[in-house]
């Protein structure tokens, strides 16, 4: 009797037998059409053609095909683990203590300087986010990094202690209910299908040892892998289910979306029997004994919700355009034509890429937005920038993302576009519209040249993997990770931007005479348009053309100001600033906070040093050279258009 080959429109297998002598591979397209089918596998017991099938749902007669796992203790994963423990270890940490004794809770901006001018400098900080709640806060997405910013952070005399994330939560202010526990867990089914043709088959030890090295070696693919095991078993599938941690949190949210699309299958070395993992999904099961349990919504002495707005799963995108759950839902008349309509993606009379995701929760960072993101169009985007407040650490309600396929952006409306975030203490609704600048390239050309890329990595912005990034690459496994970021290629619209933004800053300060520039940008939302590209040459050319008082000093003072530069304001992107590219406006900002006497001719009983007196740079024109005169001089500083009485003038 003849052994037919697996039918490939069950989905189960691919076209051919995998028992046949072929070599077996990681990935077939099959698997993907139909992952969860229906098809009853069947197993012959013994000898080939004398016996009949029996279906694998039997219970009576296969209760013992696959072996039950192990009795499992409490305390392999990092949720199980106490705080009370000398190994407790977690992703998040809280800044106690500055090398300089302030205790936390005492200066907020002093503390956000010290803990982010020590993320700029160490790579372990890349996918770390600080947040202040009296005290620095910080959130790190993989546990290597955790463990090695937090030395970095005690060998430089900061106190740094480990937190739970449910203390984490109530820092800032968000809902426990909504809290996982099992950050970077999932939970992995292999299914096993016996080859029909062998007469008598046993799933033996040595077969459970090399399916879990299988799942480690799949689980690795997508990052380190922390913890595998085996817990569970179900022999009316024929399923194995392991429980699967990783170090990182994004490594776990790329193997469920990645496992989803794209299974894996094998075959043992004696073709006994064929693999394939199925069902993936983030880990759910009963928290620990020394969880918390804090599982229910936040509530007052009358029983009533406290401030949090649960997202409404399942609302259909056939609704009513413009009213949503009852309330009328409207856009400002100007926005209009920035409106991403579903209609128009599909019929291919909007071909635009980039859009605008608004309202965000202000303590929502890019971390959490990225696992968002991931859970509703994974590889279909390749740029993301949530804007930050430099100040603050916190969000400022927008982001901007670039689709590379139109099935992303379809999917963020449907998911996203009218709903509240659950979580977080906010009635905000998503909303989206399309970006001023479209285009990954664009965005790129824009931001490799800001002097956003200068700031502590959490503030700038990133590219990501998509599933035609990994294809071309020929590394599937890839898709949805991190791309770096190109570096600058003008350094002239760098130093520009770098002006504008430590004179001006992300928001303007109210009366302060130079910001007309920025007043006047074109888009409320973002900068780079025709006329502020006309307006920023123009502002240049005439700071180029202005006097430089500066030119006469010594490379000893310009060491100088190029140390208190990188202590003020950190170093740059591409290393240590020069003299030459720092801001005319901040070395007067230099000689204000460090007065120093200068000789001006006619003043009588003026103090000797000054670059006047010596010969090494020549009087701006202008200057006043009479003593009575210089006395009444009001105290000004130096900028593009002339002096403002800002701050002190040097040559006072």
């Amino acid at each position: 009797m003849s052994h037919q080959s697996p039918q490939s429109s069950s989905g189960r297998g691919p076209a051919s037998s995998p028992f046949a002598g072929t070599d077996p591979t990681l990935y077939s397209p099959e698997l993907v059409r139909n992952p969860c089918s229906g098809h009853r596998r069947q197993v012959t017991v013994i000898a080939a053609g004398k016996q009949p099938v029996h279906n694998v749902d039997d219970n009576s007669k296969y209760k013992s095909v696959l072996p039950l796992p192990a009795s499992y203790i409490e305390g392999a994963f990092i949720n199980e683990m106490s705080e009370d423990d000398k190994t407790f270890l977690s992703r998040y940490q809280f800044v106690s203590q500055l090398p300089d004794g302030t205790n936390a809770g005492l200066d907020s901006e002093h503390e956000l300087f010290s803990v982010q001018h020590q993320m700029k400098l160490y790579a372990c900080f890349s996918n770390a986010v600080p947040y202040y709640a009296r005290g620095v806060y910080l959130r790190y997405d993989d546990l290597h990094d955790a463990a090695e910013g937090k030395d970095i952070l005690e060998q430089h005399g900061f106190t740094v202690d480990y937190i739970t994330g449910y203390d984490y939560a109530l820092a800032k202010s968000q809902d426990t209910a909504q809290l996982n526990e099992f950050e970077g867990q999932f939970k992995l089914a292999v299914m096993i299908e016996p080859n029909p043709d062998h007469a008598i088959w046993e799933f033996t030890a040595d077969d459970l040892s090399g399916i879990t090295k299988a799942v480690e070696i799949t689980a690795g693919a997508f990052g380190a892998v922390r913890n595998v095991i085996h817990v569970d078993t179900i022999d009316s599938k024929m399923l194995l289910v392991f429980r699967i941690e990783f170090h990182s949190v994004d490594a776990a949210n790329r193997a469920v979306q990645s496992l989803r699309a794209d299974p894996v299958w094998g075959i043992n070395a004696e073709k006994s029997f064929q693999w394939c993992t199925i069902e993936p999904s983030y880990w759910t099961g009963e928290r620990a004994m020394n969880s918390p349990h804090r599982t229910k919504p936040r509530v007052d002495d009358q029983g009533r919700f406290v401030g949090y707005r649960p997202s409404p799963a399942g609302m259909p995108y056939s609704m009513s355009e413009d009213r949503y759950a009852g309330q009328q839902f409207s856009r400002h008349p100007h926005d209009q034509h920035n409106r991403v309509r579903r209609d128009r993606i599909l019929d291919g009379s909007d071909v635009r890429t980039t859009v605008m995701l608004r309202n965000i929760p202000n303590k929502l960072d890019w971390m959490a937005l990225k696992t968002i993101l991931d859970d509703v169009c994974f590889g279909t985007y390749d740029f993301v920038y949530l804007r930050i407040d430099f100040k603050s650490g916190c969000n400022v309600g927008y982001a901007f993302i670039n689709f590379s396929d139109v099935h992303g952006m379809i999917s963020l409306i449907d998911r996203i576009e009218r709903r509240s975030w659950p979580g977080f203490h906010s009635t905000k609704s998503a909303e989206i519209s399309y970006a001023t600048i479209q285009g990954r390239e664009a965005l790129v050309q824009k931001f490799r040249n800001s002097s956003v890329m200068q700031e502590t990595p959490f503030c700038r912005p990133r590219l990501f993997n998509t599933f035609g990034d990994a294809e071309m690459m020929s590394q599937l496994r890839n898709t949805g990770t991190e791309q770096g970021f190109p570096r600058p290629d003008n350094l002239s619209k760098l130093q520009r931007s770098m002006d504008s933004a430590r004179s001006v800053g992300l928001y303007p300060p109210h009366g302060y005479s130079s910001i007309t520039e920025h007043r006047n940008r074109t888009s409320a939302y973002d900068r780079g348009g025709p006329r502020d590209m006309l307006q920023a040459a123009m502002h240049f050319a005439r700071q180029r053309a202005a006097p430089v008082p500066f030119a006469g000093l010594t490379d000893a003072k310009k060491h100088d100001i190029e140390a208190w530069y990188s202590y003020t304001f950190g170093r740059g992107h591409c290393g240590h600033i020069s003299f030459d590219y720092i801001p005319m406006t901040h070395v007067a900002q230099y000689f204000a906070e460090n007065p120093a006497p200068l000789q001006v001719p006619g003043v009588i009983g003026g103090p000797v040093g000054s670059p006047y007196s010596s010969g090494l740079a020549s009087i701006p024109e202008g200057t006043p050279t009479r003593g009575p005169r210089l006395a009444r001089t009001p105290a000004r500083s130096y900028s593009t258009r002339g002096y403002s009485d800002a701050t002190a003038n040097p040559f006072m």
